[in-house]
């Protein structure tokens, strides 16, 4: 699991870094809508991946704890 939550922090990573390149650019030309569409399209990604990054944490610390006993009292 854990190679799993590694490949979207990658895959968020490589689009955080296209995401702030767009962004320095269209700082210089704020009228460009083209540009703001795609960053916006790039930050939609990021977030799926922040997401399934911390989907495979959770699951990894589910998988990594002990498991809950169920604890009955006699009547």
């Amino acid at each position: 699991m854990v190679a799993a939550a590694g490949v979207w922090k990658k895959k968020r990573d490589d689009l955080k870094a296209r995401r702030n390149s767009l962004f320095e650019t269209y700082s210089k030309d704020p009228q460009n809508f083209h540009l703001a569409r795609e960053i916006k399209d790039i930050d939609d990604e990021i977030a799926e991946c922040t997401q399934h990054v911390e989907q495979e944490r959770r699951a990894e610390q589910r998988a990594t704890s002990p498991a809950t006993k169920l604890v009955t009292t006699p009547k």
